[in-house]
């Protein structure tokens, strides 16, 4: 499974093979003080698969700290890459939101995506207080 693709937005879709998205490269967030609420951010990750890798996966999303821990509880669900009739690698998109993220400590935070355990994607996000 190889990654395509993977960036923080304000919004993004999918629709019929596209991918749209508006406020593309979120990469640092401020505030006047701290703690902070960013109302949402949006994770697209677009990846490319074989007919090998398709079939039910685990899917996790961790947002962590600057001292590695869960900035918000983990994000796990279910996915599936399905298997296509006559296609030997495919396209797969995630397109998670993650609402309401409040912010505790200033410095670098990432998004981490993980299928089946395994690292796919990482994003990171900056937090600061505007004026120190």
């Amino acid at each position: 499974m190889n990654t395509d693709l993977a960036f923080l937005c304000d919004s993004a879709l999918e629709d019929r093979g596209k991918l749209h998205a508006l406020g593309v490269g979120i990469d640092g967030v401020s505030g006047v003080s701290l703690p902070m609420t960013h109302p949402r951010f949006v994770v697209v990750c677009v990846m490319r698969y074989s007919v090998v890798e398709a079939g039910e996966k685990r899917m996790a999303i961790r947002l962590l700290t600057p001292d590695a821990r869960d900035a918000i509880p983990p994000i796990e669900q279910d996915i599936t890459l399905p298997l296509r009739d006559g296609v030997v690698d495919s396209t797969a998109r995630i397109i998670a939101e993650v609402n309401g993220v409040t912010f505790d400590h200033s410095g670098p935070h990432a998004f981490h995506v993980a299928i089946d355990g395994a690292e796919v994607a990482r994003l990171p996000i900056n937090v600061s207080v505007r004026g120190s």
